[in-house]
């Protein structure tokens, strides 16, 4: 037997497992069944209490480890449950019922952190030679350091709420006082210049640039005043966390634990993915409504499951169809999971249960259209399962190791690699000018372009800042926009990834380079084992040194990345990890 194959939950000596886990059988229809199990769950939610008696001083960490994972597997499943529920429709009873749980999982988590048997297991795992439980005792430092009070976390919480809402709000009313910017023959010009429609429709149809640029100028500035009181609530929360901790600024802070460590590295980096693709963002509609869409063929949802099945065989995924709506995954001998398949237009997963090796298997809801017609389609529907695989695949045996990553921004390294690996079978690449390429290049320059702000917005000792926004968003884009000054104002990642908004652009980069790298690799089952599945749980530098032939720092990383298809600097394609 393998020494990673899953034993049945029934083992567990955790009551509240065997609720939970009961729960599941209905899940995928759950939400639209007569009778809801929320109170159920809540109810068993509100008897949970974290174990006092965890460490036994006469057994190895390595016992204590797998007790801590037996006797906290119950409040992980139930927080998971919690955060599947709330994606759906619920009635006012029941938001109440899980906003119940949610405060009272959080105090009681909180409470746990400062406990006496919590910092016993801290202390008992610090010697221990598993690299698992080494990196264990990593997370649950993580979790340690980033409690904060319960007066921080809903003056943090409601600021980031109001500033959210704000920004949401979609509404458009200009007065157009220039008679050259009005549209004629529309409802603009029927209501005397006053503008009330759709921002792209006004764009795409307006056939003067600097009218565009006012009105889209206007838009940005929507939120700028209203949020101001917002913003600088959370930013002085940050400031004050980073203080506490000992950095100078919330930008240091929240960077110094990641892959690119400082905010002069970060800073590095995005200016090495800046690039002028000559397009600003009011006229980006009419760019697009005047090139062609990449062609695809439209084919069934089933059948395209099929073919990413017979792809993953490569990879020694396996896919077992159970009925029309659920699939087993199993990776060599190893069970997975399920993935639960329901119809909807919008392309999504909803993690259910979280995979843990040893103590239970994953579920996965995977909602597709019935056919997939149109290229962003198929490469959602792609992005989508990548990470699905990618959740169910990770073998580790503790909760906390698959769910919370060595750094924020190398956690979905695994997933975007397996994304590019099942595009290069699945999807051509987009035509050139086509929409699609496009969007794309315009999506990565407004990601750099905010990713500058972000880093600066939390850097309140630096002045002026490090980045001439003026200047960055003309060499991303080829024009200047007026009031650059509301571009924090413009979205809200801003106020809950802050600094590391730069993480995906980062990730996808790393994970593109590694595919490019080892795509002539004739064993791809030994890339994702390393990758992905990282049953050692080796950190993300020694993964890519088994992976690229050397020990790889982020700033020659940086170098290796932005030289990638440069034929006269690029580093040559390498698989050391079969020797």
């Amino acid at each position: 037997m393998p020494r990673n194959t899953l034993v049945r939950t029934a083992r567990l000596k955790v009551n509240l497992v065997g609720l939970v886990i009961l729960l599941t059988s209905m899940v995928h229809t759950a939400a639209s069944a007569a009778v809801s199990p929320i109170p159920l769950l809540v109810e068993q939610c509100l008897r949970y209490s974290f174990p006092t008696d965890i460490i036994d001083p006469a057994l190895d960490s390595n016992t204590n480890a797998i007790t801590f994972e037996r006797q906290l597997i119950g409040f992980f499943n139930i927080n998971d449950r919690i955060n599947y529920y709330r994606q759906y429709p619920l009635s006012n009873a029941d938001r109440e019922l899980v906003l119940q749980c949610q405060l009272y999982l959080a105090d009681e988590l909180a409470l746990y952190l400062d406990s006496s048997p919590f910092q016993s297991l801290q202390f008992s795992f610090a010697n221990n030679e598993s690299q698992q439980v080494a990196a264990l005792l990593r997370r649950i430092n993580q979790l340690s350091k980033n409690s904060q009070s319960p007066t921080y976390k809903a003056q943090l919480h409601t600021a980031q709420a109001a500033f959210k809402q704000k920004l949401s709000s979609q509404a458009l009313s200009l007065n157009i006082s220039d008679k050259t910017c009005e549209l004629h023959n529309s409802t603009a010009a029927k209501t005397e210049g006053s503008f009330n429609g759709s921002l792209a429709s006004y764009l795409i149809k307006q056939p003067n640039e600097q009218c565009r640029k006012r009105v889209w100028q206007a838009y940005q500035s929507r939120a700028s005043i209203e949020n101001k009181t917002a913003l600088a609530t959370i930013k002085a929360l940050r400031y004050q966390q980073a203080l506490k901790a000992g950095f100078t600024n919330y930008s240091q802070f929240k960077l110094a634990q990641q892959m690119l460590h400082s905010p002069e590295i970060v800073e590095q980096f995005l200016l090495s993915q800046t690039h002028n693709i000559q397009i600003a963002p009011w006229d980006l509609g009419r760019a697009l409504a005047a090139a062609p869409s990449s062609d695809v063929n439209t084919i069934d949802s089933d059948q395209w499951l099929a073919l990413v099945a017979k792809e993953l065989e490569a990879l020694a995924i396996g896919f077992e169809w159970i009925n029309k709506k659920s699939i087993r995954l199993w990776h060599k001998q190893r069970l997975l999971g399920d993935i639960y398949l329901t119809r909807n237009e919008k392309i999504t997963i909803k993690p259910i249960r979280q995979l843990v090796v040893g103590q239970q298997f994953g579920q996965i809801e995977l909602s597709l259209p019935a056919k997939l017609s149109h290229y962003q389609q198929q490469r959602q529907a792609i992005k989508t399962i990548a990470a699905a695989v990618k959740k169910l695949a990770i073998g580790h045996q503790f909760y906390l190791l698959n769910t919370i990553s060595e750094t924020a921004d190398s956690s979905n390294i695994d997933a975007f690699w397996l994304e590019y690996w099942l595009l290069d079978r699945l999807l051509k690449a987009p035509q050139v000018g086509s929409r699609e390429a496009i969007l794309q290049l315009y999506s990565e320059q407004l990601a750099v372009f905010r990713s500058k702000v972000a880093i600066d917005l939390y850097r309140a000792d630096l002045t002026p800042p490090a980045f001439d926004h003026h200047r960055q968003f003309a060499l991303g884009f080829g024009k200047f926009w007026d009031k650059t000054a509301d571009a924090p104002f413009t979205f809200s990642a801003i106020v809950y990834e802050g600094p590391l908004y730069y993480q995906k652009l980062w990730q996808k980069s790393v994970a593109k380079y590694i595919y490019q790298s080892t795509k002539g690799c004739q064993d791809q089952s030994a890339i994702f084992d390393t990758l992905v599945v990282n049953e050692p749980a080796d950190s993300i530098e020694v993964i890519l040194q088994s992976l690229l032939g050397s020990p790889i720092t982020a700033v020659p990383l940086i170098t290796r990345i932005q030289h990638a298809f440069d034929a006269q600097n690029k580093y040559p394609s390498r698989c050391t990890f079969l020797q």
